[in-house]
């Protein structure tokens, strides 16, 4: 999975199935964990989904779909990584801090 900072570096971390993003992100020390615990609805663990990727994340979920519209700096391809499960179909996943 790469990860693109908020200063544009990119990171390329090791993701492990199963486990949510936001977890994959919180354990490689890219942000400080959400106020919710990863429920989907604090909005804390907000990315963008690289383009190419979008439309192979699963679409969100009821929840999510109602705390996107409320965050700052929200894009169309904006997600809460505690919603998106790693498979390996994801394998190359690009998300990027907003």
């Amino acid at each position: 999975m790469k990860l693109i900072d908020k200063s544009g570096t990119e990171h390329e971390l090791q993701a492990l199935e199963g486990w949510r993003v936001m977890e994959i992100l919180r354990d490689w020390g890219m942000f400080v964990p959400p106020r919710c615990g990863g429920s989907g609805q604090c909005g804390m663990c907000h990315v963008k989904v690289d383009g190419d990727w979008a439309e192979r994340v699963l679409p969100p979920e009821e929840l999510e779909a109602k705390v996107l519209p409320l965050l700052p700096m929200r894009g169309e391809t904006s997600r809460l990584s505690c919603q998106i499960l790693w498979t390996e179909a994801l394998d190359g996943l690009t998300v990027s801090l907003p």
